[in-house]
């Protein structure tokens, strides 16, 4: 039987402008997705910072979903609904999904697999994990979930909660690393500002994963990372261990800072992880 994780952040986009539409707008190559296949994308305000980071499905020809593992899907499709103009397009909130775990054999890479009303398919790692969205038909399980949050740890996947929306640069999240990113399609919101940074340079922050001795509950996103006096990073999500008192974060720190033992202001020991 799946286990249901958590609700599903879904945004919906569908129309015959679907496809071109997405593709203008989110920072992957949105026009070579195939149906049935899925890929990592972001969106960027027009400074070149980073609105949300979601999976994108392309579930039929001329419908998309775009699934947020932290975010807020209603803020994405208000903000969204801004851009279409004259396009045909049709953007939603899917209501009522929940994110499953399957423990079935994962489907091929980048493959979306239609099952009992919903779509699976496998986040790549060291472990992959076969995730299906459809709609929920059992409540959300806390320890599962949790689980799954130290395989997106493992995974080095930057989430970004909608806290965050617009806080760091694509280069400061590695979004090139899980191919979330295309620095040689057409133009999308903050391409110009991203590219430059890509090709100049200058980016001096990146992902940290850290090991938490926590002494309450654990860090919010964007709780900051100090070193001795410095701040030099913010927490974007961070999840507590199943048996213990420790737990685990993925950060953004500063490049020197990266590999030094670290701590939140209210008093959680970081000690960094390869």
């Amino acid at each position: 039987m799946p286990t249901a994780l958590c609700r599903a952040e879904l945004v919906a986009l569908q129309g015959k402008d679907a496809l071109a539409f997405a593709h203008a707008q989110f920072t992957s190559d949105v026009a070579s997705l195939a149906p049935g296949r899925w890929q990592w994308s972001a969106w960027l305000d027009a400074h070149g910072r980073v609105r949300a980071v979601f999976v994108v499905l392309r579930v039929d020809d001329a419908r998309l979903l775009a699934w947020q593992p932290l975010g807020d899907a209603a803020a994405v499709r208000d903000a969204l609904m801004r851009y279409v103009f004259r396009s045909a397009v049709r953007i939603d909130v899917v209501d009522g999904w929940a994110l499953h775990r399957l423990d079935n054999e994962a489907p091929a890479a980048g493959r979306v697999v239609d099952l009992d009303g919903g779509h699976a398919f496998a986040l790549p790692g060291a472990e992959p994990r076969v995730a299906w969205l459809a709609p929920a038909t059992s409540p959300a399980n806390d320890a599962a979930l949790a689980a799954w949050r130290r395989g997106d740890h493992a995974a080095h996947l930057p989430l970004l909660a909608t806290e965050l929306a617009g806080e760091f640069v694509p280069q400061a999240l590695e979004l090139e690393r899980i191919d979330a990113i295309r620095f040689d399609k057409g133009c999308y919101p903050g391409q110009e500002i991203a590219a430059r940074l890509h090709f100049r340079g200058g980016n001096k922050r990146h992902l940290q994963v850290y090991r938490i001795e926590r002494t309450g509950a654990m860090p919010a996103p964007g709780a900051n990372v100090v070193v001795g006096d410095a701040t030099v990073g913010r927490i974007l999500y961070s999840v507590a261990d199943e048996h213990d008192a420790g737990g685990s974060a993925l950060a953004v720190v500063v490049d020197e800072a990266r590999g030094a033992m670290a701590r939140t202001v209210d008093g959680h020991s970081l000690s960094p992880c390869a």
